[in-house]
């Protein structure tokens, strides 16, 4: 398999979507940088490898910007939108489809910051189980490889300006875990310092495409 003579939309369906999730302030997105970085370190192939940024906090900052809400208290330590169910299936649609464009571009591995599933408990959080506006903008998402949780645990909280804050981290963790339990879907938490969360990432990231391809255009470095 020549995965550089792929089409997009094949490349698109056999990509291995590796999701980060988690709490706030986590480090899920230094992490999923780091992924990208050191697939592409690889070489050959690996070269193609992106990652998807978090369309929510885009999303979040033109909210903020179009409430006004930075002019109507500039000096708040937190600047809070004001949320509707239409504003959730905006970003699930949006992040799905920059999503599909990365997988359709890189390599064989895609590492994704957050998703439309992620986007479902950040839903609930701020509207509560009743609503289900970005499951229902997006009821189904493409099969993924595998969803690495960074876990709170030693990671202080740095508020940015629009983080929700340090009371949930706890609760939104474990609805990531109990959440990907009951979907069935394929996760790990990776914790520790941001060395060890790496080495493990990839270990795992490794172990994820050896048994979903039964070839590759390069093997792994040792």
């Amino acid at each position: 398999m020549d995965w550089r003579e792929l089409a997009p939309e094949v490349r698109a369906e056999r990509a291995i979507r590796i999701v980060l999730v988690g709490s706030e302030s986590s480090g899920k997105s230094t992490l999923v940088a780091s992924l990208a970085e050191h697939y592409r370190s690889r070489g050959g192939v690996w070269e193609q490898t992106l990652w998807v940024p978090e369309y929510g906090r885009e999303y979040t900052e033109l909210l903020l910007a179009q409430q006004g809400a930075v002019e109507k208290d500039p000096d708040a330590p937190v600047h809070s939108a004001e949320w509707t169910a239409e504003d959730f299936a905006v970003i699930a649609v949006e992040q799905q489809r920059l999503e599909d464009a990365a997988a359709a571009a890189g390599s064989p591995v895609l590492f994704c910051d957050t998703d439309a599933f992620a986007t479902r408990l950040w839903e609930r959080r701020y509207l509560g189980d009743g609503s289900t506006a970005a499951f229902d903008a997006v009821p189904e998402l493409p099969r993924r490889g595998l969803y690495l949780i960074s876990d709170i645990d030693g990671v202080p909280f740095e508020q940015d300006g629009i983080r929700d804050g340090e009371d949930y981290r706890e609760a939104m963790q474990r609805w990531f875990e109990e959440e990907l339990t009951a979907d069935e879907q394929p996760w790990a938490l990776v914790g520790g310092v941001a060395e060890h969360r790496l080495a493990e990432s990839i270990r795992l990231v490794d172990e994820t495409l050896w048994t979903q391809f039964s070839s590759l255009p390069e093997e792994p470095q040792a």
